[in-house]
């Protein structure tokens, strides 16, 4: 038996929840679908239930608080379940979202749909970025803040944006020493004229002070206009070679230092997860400074797809702040076009949320002008350095493919199988656009000419068997 609902929201972290609170409040009859076990995503991840912590952050605070306005309000909620397709549904009204998952629904069907699937941590690939012991700042984060492991004792993190100080100021409060934190983009003196944008964000001050302070306890020196060269080891990191690198990215011969570590935590920012608005065909734009492929939204955050709407930093890297308030517009959006408000109603969630979006629409743009990853980046790989970590792909493969005719990142998928492998792309599209754009770069070629991969169902590796018994019941 199918159940029907008015809204699927598909992700259930700051933009998701406010989406799911908003049309249901609204009277809009709301299923609420994520992928782990509890609700709150990356940002509020709760402390698994085991853990019996005597404080908690004003983060923490918060995402309990909005967790139990949705508990208390008659939402559908289905956790542990993965997202592997949504299609249309022959009356091309209704949609059918595909879950896997331990006890749960196979479909369920619904007439709009809000995504709000967040980001993942930018890969950027460079010799011994594959050892064991190389980790993301959003893996660390994980083990620190919610699992309470220190995945190491002497590391280094290396990137660019603002999580490299909460990663390096969570390792040194988990007893790890952290020998530096390198920040691939001079922020000075462009970072200046931003003073007031960061003027409206007081709490963000506050938390980078803390931050700051973190690391000056740690005695962990701040490096701008540095990075990772390479990453050595047999089994395991041990070192790390560190470069200077020029305003383009490119590293500076001459210039390298190395250093003992037993891990290496890389952050260059967020890129939107896209994967399901790929999936169904919504329309895309290239923004690198929201994070690259982002689909295109109208001011309610609707996509080219009538009732299919985007929110919070799967449309683009703007914040939790900034996902939240997309995600009360969608929501308001969908109880209006589904009846349950009138358009005067809608206008004044609009008009209230109108200047604080504004604000946040300013920090935004600053994250994107400051911290978006460069892709001269690509020079600090080899041509054996491995691009692709499910095919085991080269730099060099590319570059051959590339040589051989091919001019998008589909026919570099085809020559050499890049981007085929159970991620999907997720970790490899960055690394790939940024060889090919290099390997042409005397023919002027554009990302939007290299293209985005394209995404066929299932999204996420699940057992044949189950789909081979995945007949619709109704």
């Amino acid at each position: 038996m199918i159940e029907n609902y008015e809204l699927a929201v598909i992700g259930a972290g700051p933009a998701g929840l406010e989406a799911a609170i908003t049309a249901t409040e609204a009277g809009v009859k709301t299923v609420l679908i994520d992928q782990y076990p509890q609700a709150g995503g990356q940002y509020y991840m709760p402390l698994p239930t085991a853990f019996n912590a005597t404080r908690h952050t004003g983060t923490e605070k918060e995402g309990k608080f909005i967790v139990d306005l949705l508990n208390a309000l008659p939402v559908t909620r289905i956790y542990n379940a993965l997202t592997w397709g949504i299609f249309k549904e022959e009356n091309e009204e209704d949609w059918l979202v595909a879950l896997y998952g331990s006890d749960i629904p196979k479909y369920v069907r619904t007439r709009m749909i809000i995504l709000a699937n967040g980001a993942y941590d930018t890969p950027v690939a460079f010799p011994g970025w594959t050892l064991p012991g190389v980790i993301t700042c959003g893996a660390a984060s994980i083990l620190v803040k919610t699992q309470r492991i220190a995945p190491g004792y002497r590391a280094l993190v290396t990137g660019t944006g603002p999580l490299l100080l909460s990663a390096g100021a969570h390792l040194i409060d988990a007893g790890v020493e952290v020998v530096g934190v390198c920040e691939s983009t001079r922020l000075l003196p462009k970072g200046i004229l931003y003073g007031p944008t960061m003027l409206g964000q007081m709490h963000r001050l506050i938390e980078g002070a803390k931050y700051i302070s973190t690391m000056v306890r740690g005695k962990t020196p701040y490096k701008m206009g540095w990075s990772i060269l390479e990453a050595h080891g047999k089994d395991h990191v041990d070192e790390a070679v560190l470069t200077r690198i020029d305003n383009l990215g490119v590293p500076i011969s001459g210039s390298e230092e190395v250093v003992k570590v037993d891990l290496v935590v890389t952050g260059y920012n967020l890129t939107p997860n896209t994967g399901l608005a790929r999936l169904i065909g919504c329309k895309l734009e290239y923004l690198p400074k929201k994070g690259g492929w982002v689909p295109v939204r109208d001011k309610t955050m609707q996509t080219s797809l009538p009732g299919v709407f985007v929110v919070g930093d799967g449309a683009g890297i703007g914040g939790a702040e900034n996902s939240r308030l997309e995600g009360r517009i969608a929501g308001a959006a969908v109880a209006l076009n589904t009846g349950h408000l009138n358009h005067q109603q809608a206008g004044r969630i609009y008009g209230q949320l109108k200047p604080e979006l504004a604000q946040q629409q300013r920090f935004g743009k600053l994250l994107g002008d400051l911290f978006s990853p460069k892709p001269e980046l690509i020079t600090l790989a080899l041509d054996d350095t491995i691009i692709c970590r499910c095919e085991e792909i080269t730099l060099g493969e590319v570059k051959a493919a590339v040589a051989d005719g091919a001019r998008t990142i589909g026919e570099v998928k085809m020559i050499t199988r890049v981007g085929m492998g159970n991620c999907q792309g997720r970790m490899c599209e960055h690394s790939v656009t940024a060889a090919i754009l290099q390997a042409l770069s005397a023919e002027h070629v554009s990302p939007e000419s290299v293209g985005h991969f394209s995404i066929r169902p299932p999204l996420h590796p699940i057992p044949t068997e189950f789909l081979a018994q995945a007949t619709i019941e109704e």
